[in-house]
């Protein structure tokens, strides 16, 4: 029976599998090539400012919601405050009008109604689509594993078996194309920066139920507090993270996983290791591609990734608490950022959280889509690379001076992120801002059994995270830490518990 568990990456996937892990007696490490928890869920500090790069919103944040158990389980988010959007994101068509996509099912009916009188039947579908998702409640085992656990999924998702067959195929795109107000066919689609054209009409349903219902919202201090808090119950529970530890290889013995060798040469042994790092990194560098069978070449090779982004974020001298949290506007001139031209811009602000700035002050951030190769060809000349970050700054203040008038004169703080800081900092692929794109294909298989979790031919080994998972988000990481853990319990004929209930 294994006694002890190497784990890859100190994000959220894998700080969640060493909690489980110590929950259920295994002796663990994670080793972590960054000098902080978290991974892609992060935040830094310039100043008296703190820029987010990660989480806008959390499943779960409710006790009401099923997969608030995992948060309970995981010790995470008690006593911390909840901020609930009233409108997700405002959207500035290129026509001169605004659709505000409120989370208020029908708050967002009336108004669409109001714009669009003429889609009146296509709106009232919608608002109905809305209202039936909101009775659906996930539980915490989103990829069942025998058949109790698919009947507890069966039983959430039976509620909502019909809508859910009927959207599930169909794209937001698609959708939109059915109203005749352009205004509205324009600004679905954009629901969320950078979804690609088949993204699923099912996740914005899902989405827009779950803020109605107050169950998916933002937790004050945002991401980094967020993963150090979870760091620190890992910790609590006997855990060990060792930081600057990159894994250069997996160690393998007559197929058998053994341990991991470190990049200054340093190795370690355990009987288990789990990967939450990146898939590529980790199927084709660190076990070099040898335990790889047609569909997984297939997944690497044909389904997209998430968007490589450059995050441009500002410390204001101004309170942004009376904006919208998310603007999308077009550009009275497009902007070439990097050698990508922008037609429009979203910009965030967390006026909301007082734990970003100082009180009459405002963190404001855009993510702008980014060529990697572009920006990982600057990096060789590191004068040129930063001359290229500090145009790009230059490029965004001079479109939001244009915008609110007098904002370059009260910036305090610039910040310029760019996919091989991503790269650098986190491993994941290209600096993209999550693992894989949201798609048709990806809802279908997060309905389904998902991703297999071992590589074909090689024992003790276990893959957990965003590129395991369909949909890769915080809440989605976490419960993959917890599924592994689960099963290698059920493997071993050992009870798997959580250290708050027993699993019936």
């Amino acid at each position: 029976m294994a006694e002890s568990i190497l784990i890859i990456g100190a994000g959220i996937a894998g700080l969640s599998a060493g909690c489980y892990a110590q929950m259920n007696g295994y002796r663990t490490q994670i080793l972590e090539l960054h000098s902080i928890p978290g991974g892609l869920c992060t935040s830094w500090r310039r100043g008296d400012y703190v820029f987010d790069g990660s989480v806008r919103y959390l499943t779960g944040t409710t006790p009401q919601s099923k997969v608030h158990q995992l948060w309970d389980e995981l010790g995470v988010l008690h006593g911390r405050p909840i901020h609930n959007y009233d409108e997700f994101i405002r959207f500035e068509g290129t026509d001169g009008r605004t659709f505000v996509l409120y989370t208020d099912i029908a708050r967002l009916e009336q108004h669409m109604l109001d714009l669009s009188p003429q889609d009146h039947r296509l709106i009232r579908e919608f608002g109905e689509a809305l209202r039936q998702f909101t009775q659906m409640d996930m539980p915490v085992d989103l990829t069942p594993s025998d058949a109790l656990e698919a009947l507890d999924l069966g039983k959430g998702m039976l509620p909502v078996l019909l809508p859910a067959l009927r959207w599930r195929t169909v794209t937001v795109r698609e959708f939109a194309a059915r109203f005749q107000d352009p205004l509205l066919r324009e600004a679905l689609p954009q629901f969320f920066q950078f979804s690609p054209p088949d993204f699923p009409m099912m996740l914005l349903l899902t989405t827009l139920a779950m803020m109605n219902d107050r169950e998916a919202g933002y937790p004050i201090g945002g991401s980094l507090q967020f993963a150090q808090d979870l760091a620190g119950r890992y910790l609590a529970l006997g855990g060990e993270i060792r930081y600057r530890a990159r894994v250069a290889q997996v160690l393998v013995v007559d197929d058998l996983a053994v341990g991991v060798r470190l990049e200054d040469g340093t190795e370690l042994r355990a009987d288990i290791v789990i990967s939450a790092a990146d898939g590529r990194s980790t199927i084709f560098d660190l076990l070099g591609g040898r335990y790889v069978d047609e569909t997984i070449r297939g997944y690497y090779r044909d389904l997209p990734a998430a968007q490589s982004i450059l995050q441009v974020s500002l410390g204001v001298t101004r309170d942004f608490s009376g904006e919208p949290p998310a603007l999308s506007f077009p550009l009275h001139k497009p902007v070439v950022v990097g050698n990508i031209r922008h037609d429009r811009l979203v910009l965030k602000h967390y006026s909301f959280d007082p734990t970003m700035a100082p009180p009459g002050k405002s963190v404001l951030s855009l993510w702008c889509a980014a060529d990697y190769d572009y920006w990982q060809g600057l990096r060789a000349d590191r004068k040129r690379y930063r001359a290229a970050k500090q145009r790009v700054a230059r490029q965004i203040t001079a479109v939001l001076e244009e915008r609110y008038p007098g904002l370059g004169a009260q910036i305090e703080e610039v910040d310029v992120a760019t996919p091989v800081t991503y790269e650098r900092y986190t491993g994941n692929w290209r600096g993209a801002f999550a693992g894989w794109a949201l798609t048709t294909r990806k809802m279908s298989m997060m309905m389904g059994g998902g991703m297999r979790k071992t590589l074909p031919g090689l024992d003790a080994f276990y893959m957990i995270g965003q590129w395991v998972e369909p949909g890769g988000n915080v809440e989605l990481s976490a419960a993959s830490g917890r599924d592994v853990v689960k099963d290698i319990c059920k493997l071993e004929d050992r009870p798997f518990r959580t250290g708050v209930t027993e699993e019936r």
